[in-house]
């Protein structure tokens, strides 16, 4: 009884506030029919009962009844008239854009005399008596139940809600819900059949006179919207996550750092079941970080040229497998584990994420997995070259002993400690005795082996807190933080015995003459400790070298 095809929902845009247009004139009116065997023509349009020549007029731009049948919204209008002057009372309901905005009429078409007379109200207008309540109702859903928006209808005079079409698809419950009329607009979200959706809802209420009979709620799916923000809220966090992540990275000031801070992120960012980071060492590939998902064996290495890593770290590109099984080079630790991710870290190593879903990581998850990837390399490299900076800076790249500069920063530290605390610090200045005979029988070469042997030697002896400096040429200094100058006299004779042992063994001709002193206290420095370990030296050399002197005022005479 009337057109699908025309029917628009109001408040399509939720700016009215009532099924009533603003044009109140026409509430109600009434068209008439003449009717001549076949031949229908409209020959009258009144208000409130009373011919209007602006309906009339307006009406009769609508000459035929098939431009009037789809100007009314009513499907084909010509045999309800037909029937009508038959003697068959039709009831129908109806949506015109006739008036501009869509509107909505019940309308009544019975015969009159000789004509045909079709009386419309305006659904919002009607008066809904207890009578009529079921009839006004019945007629409404019959409007909106194959309407392109989910409707929701609840009568004041029961708890039970009617579904029309849309909203029984979508997933709507028939059981009371949030039915209050609104002023504004809301979303809201329901999961049907394991889904997620969203509808921007309003509710208003039909009115009968000054009090409603009915709520109705329009409900229009903005799931893929809603999600889309939601995506982009995601991704979003994502990206500050990573710059927050970023700027930790740029403030670490070790690997291990850098390793811990990695791991962290990928689980807060990429939020994925496992994570490895492993790290390129000579010729191994060592996994330093996982996930507590796979289990922990202490330090793992496998060769850096097998495997998914071994590829990617070759390759220099990121591998992305949506089916592991279908990779013979992948080998996963669990069956579970259905896809993953490997992206190299430069020339430093390989990071790696699992999912158990297969085809799990879609373009944006790899933009951020490398992006991250990028910030860890960059971390890395800074690390490493602050790392040689300060390796050329400060230590010897012949012997691998502090350098002078070394020394400076060293020495400050540990006599700074000695005045704080009161304790004991020490120094040796130690020679290879007859090194330019060395230089000038064997050469250069074996010159150079011969310092890297001795520093060696002298290493094997003393404690991880204690330091040798290369002072200059073929001497050295040794610094004892907490050692008394007996045990540093204990220390010394023990380098010697260790010296001449591995002559022995590794038949390598060399040994040293050392000069013992210690700091002073207030008042000392590391200037005047050397001085007087220097001396020291060239009493031991004076007594035939391969031995030690211990600082005392005589050995300066």
């Amino acid at each position: 009884m009337f057109r699908e095809r025309g029917i628009v929902m109001p408040f399509k845009s939720f700016e009215s506030k009532s099924l009533h247009f603003i044009n109140r004139e026409m509430e109600e009116f009434e068209l008439v029919f003449c009717v001549n065997e076949d031949d229908i023509v409209l020959i009258d349009s009144t208000r409130s009962g009373k011919s209007d020549s602006i309906l009339s007029e307006f009406f009769s731009a609508f000459s035929d009844t098939g431009r009037l049948s789809s100007m009314l919204g009513i499907e084909d209008l010509s045999s309800i008239v037909l029937r009508a002057s038959n003697g068959v009372r039709t009831d129908l309901a109806c949506c015109t854009r006739a008036f501009g905005m869509p509107r909505y009429y019940l309308a009544k078409v019975e015969k009159n005399g000789c004509t045909v007379k079709i009386r419309f109200e305006e659904l919002g207008g009607h008066s809904a008596s207890e009578g009529r309540r079921n009839f006004l109702s019945a007629a409404f859903m019959k409007i909106v139940q194959n309407a392109p928006v989910a409707v929701t209808i609840k009568d004041s005079s029961s708890d039970s809600l009617w579904l029309n079409k849309i909203a029984k698809e979508a997933g709507f419950s028939t059981l009371s819900h949030e039915m209050t009329p609104t002023k504004e607009s809301f979303v809201e979200s329901l999961q049907f059949e394991g889904e997620t959706k969203y509808f921007r809802s309003f509710v208003i209420d039909l009115k009968d006179k000054d009090s409603g009979f009915a709520s109705v709620k329009y409900s229009i799916d903005i799931s893929e919207s809603e999600k889309a923000k939601r995506e982009l809220r995601m991704s979003r966090n994502k990206i500050r996550r990573l710059h927050e992540v970023a700027l930790e990275l740029s403030k670490a000031d070790t690997e291990e750092e850098v390793y811990d801070l990695f791991v962290n992120a990928s689980c807060r960012i990429l939020e994925f079941d496992v994570y490895s980071l492993d790290i390129v060492e000579g010729e191994d590939l060592v996994v330093k970080r996982v996930t507590n998902s796979v289990p922990d064996d202490g330090e793992e290495r496998y060769s850096k040229y097998e495997g998914v890593a071994g590829r990617t770290l070759w390759q220099g590109k990121t591998l992305v497998f949506p089916d592991i099984s279908k990779s013979p080079e992948a080998r996963p630790r669990s069956s579970d584990y259905r896809s993953a991710l490997s992206i190299p870290l430069g020339s430093f190593g390989v990071f790696q994420t699992i999912s158990t879903e297969l085809d799990a990581f879609d373009s944006e998850d790899i933009e951020l997995a490398e992006l991250l990837a990028a910030h860890v390399t960059e971390a890395i490299s800074r690390i490493r070259s602050r790392e040689e900076i300060t390796r050329l800076t400060y230590y010897d790249p012949l012997t691998g002993a502090l350098s002078r500069y070394g020394l400076a920063e060293y020495s400050a530290v540990e006599i700074e400690k000695s005045n704080r605390f009161s304790t004991p610090l020490s120094l040796m200045m130690l020679d290879v005795d007859d090194f330019k005979v060395i230089n000038d029988s064997q050469g250069h070469m074996y010159g150079d082996f011969i310092l890297s042997w001795v520093v060696e030697s002298i290493k094997m002896v003393i404690r991880n807190s204690d330091r040798v400096i290369r002072w200059g040429g073929d001497e050295f200094l040794i610094i004892l933080p907490g050692v008394a100058i007996e045990g540093a006299e204990s220390m010394g004779k023990r380098i010697l015995d260790r010296l001449e042992k591995r002559s022995l063994e590794e038949d390598v001709a060399a040994t040293v003459s050392i000069g013992i002193t210690e700091y002073l206290g207030e008042g000392d420095n590391i200037d005047g400790t050397i001085y007087r370990a220097d001396l020291a030296l060239h009493a031991a050399k004076n007594k035939g070298k391969n031995r030690l002197q211990v600082y005392e005022k005589k050995a300066s005479k």
